[in-house]
């Protein structure tokens, strides 16, 4: 699936800190997206993002439930 968003923000945030080792750190309440990687066969996403500048983290989403919500949510 190749789809472009020319400069897409979200209200909800896409990535927000709610967990406490997202809220409670050297940087509290603080997350930010790192990297992502694409499985084209599942559409499955990777994003690899930092927490409270103390961990990495790993989330999952698939690809067509993430454009539904970028589609829903930008401002």
């Amino acid at each position: 699936m190749n789809v472009i968003f020319p400069s897409c923000r979200t209200r909800p945030y896409i990535l927000n800190p709610r967990m406490d080792y997202e809220n409670v750190g050297d940087v509290p309440n603080v997350v930010f997206p790192c990297a992502a990687l694409h499985d084209s066969n599942t559409g499955r996403i990777a994003i690899y993002y930092g927490a409270a500048d103390t961990v990495t983290c790993l989330a999952f989403k698939t690809d067509d439930i993430l454009v539904d919500f970028i589609k829903k949510h930008s401002v």
